[in-house]
């Protein structure tokens, strides 16, 4: 079954019209027989296909009784299913940054990691990654520190900051990250990880380098708030 759903998700943000209303009269009803589910335009050989199709795909299951039911799979599914389209919502990424610093003769430096992937290659960020199906937001940021500076630290939550990217008047990306705070690093520092070079700059330093990545300094800049924050913005970049 997962396989078929990692198939569908992969290959796939629409599904058919026959699709898409076999999956809404399951949301709103379970457990429906076959005339009960069909609509009257659809020749019953063609109908009987596409239920099969969902059932190949994980996301219905057919009962003792001969009813029909959403599996959980696709109960989440059609959690995301567009009610003005047959389409799938196509929904933002989850992710973490994690604002790392460390105090040396009265000094706070922050580790910082010069890109060497696209988009944004050259310019300045935290370290993060996305968060993972199952994980805390605690868990994403101690796992993304670790993979990617070889570091232990103690993190906690600063807040969320929803960044839009728009290029030529697309949005290229949608990103909601949590931002945290890490302190206290044990371990030795990967000078490289696959992501960039990781650099300790102090705050005057990223922000006369002009190279911080769109966002970055506010990111940062979440270290003086005294509660819990959230910030919205849209760049528009003009190199992607």
């Amino acid at each position: 079954m997962q396989l078929f759903y990692n198939i569908f998700m992969s290959d796939a943000k629409s599904i058919n019209n026959v699709q898409a209303h076999i999956l809404r009269r399951l949301f709103t009803q379970d457990g429906l027989r076959f005339a009960e589910i069909k609509d009257i335009h659809t020749p019953s050989d063609q109908f009987s296909y596409h239920l099969r199709q969902l059932q190949k795909l994980g996301l219905i299951e057919k009962s003792e009784d001969l009813s029909y039911r959403l599996t959980p799979v696709g109960k989440q599914q059609s959690i995301l299913l567009s009610p003005s389209s047959d389409r799938f919502i196509d929904q933002g990424f989850l992710a973490v940054r994690v604002v790392l610093t460390k105090l040396e003769d009265g000094v706070t430096y922050y580790l910082m990691r010069q890109r060497q992937l696209v988009p944004y290659k050259g310019q300045l960020e935290t370290p993060g990654d996305k968060i993972m199906r199952g994980e805390t937001v605690l868990e994403a940021a101690k796992r993304a520190v670790f993979e990617q500076t070889g570091l232990t630290c103690d993190i906690k939550v600063l807040g969320l900051q929803h960044s839009q990217d728009i290029h030529n008047g697309q949005l290229m990306q949608d990103k909601y990250f949590f931002v945290c705070h890490a302190q206290n690093p044990i371990g030795q520092l990967k000078k490289l990880c696959r992501n960039g070079k990781h650099i300790w700059l102090t705050y005057e330093q990223i922000q006369e380098s002009n190279s911080s990545i769109h966002g970055g300094l506010e990111i940062l800049n979440m270290l003086n708030n005294e509660s819990f924050s959230f910030t919205e913005n849209a760049f528009n970049v003009n190199d992607y």
